[in-house]
């Protein structure tokens, strides 16, 4: 295989496993947990949306979008939260329910109400 090849492939692998780094578990600052783990998605404002406006590559779901947030009720988040969904991994044993609810009612409700 040329090295260029090699190169390549040696930057996709990193690349991928990058992306697919396990979240660490919850360390008590549920600011800091939001900035370093979720808002990769969610974007840092909770819009699903990087610092320049444009689209996240894995479309976290917009708690800006308060009609949308709203309808969902915390037991609802918390679930999510724990279980996953879609795109969204599982942050059981990362997070306690107790942990998983505060997160909502401090960091994602917030957005909504803006």
């Amino acid at each position: 295989m040329p090295i260029a090849r090699l190169a390549a492939l040696v930057l996709i692998c990193a690349t991928l496993g990058a992306q697919q780094k396990e979240a660490p578990p919850f360390g008590g600052d549920y600011k800091k947990y939001w900035l370093d783990v979720c808002a990769r998605c969610h974007g840092v404002n909770g819009n699903g949306r990087d610092n320049a406006g444009s689209q996240l590559p894995d479309n976290g779901f917009d708690f800006t979008d308060s009609r949308k947030a709203n309808r969902k009720k915390d037991a609802d988040w918390v679930k999510v939260t724990l279980e996953g969904k879609d795109k969204m991994p599982a942050f059981k044993g990362k997070m306690t329910p107790e942990q998983a609810q505060t997160m909502i009612t401090q960091i994602l409700r917030p957005f909504g109400a803006r």
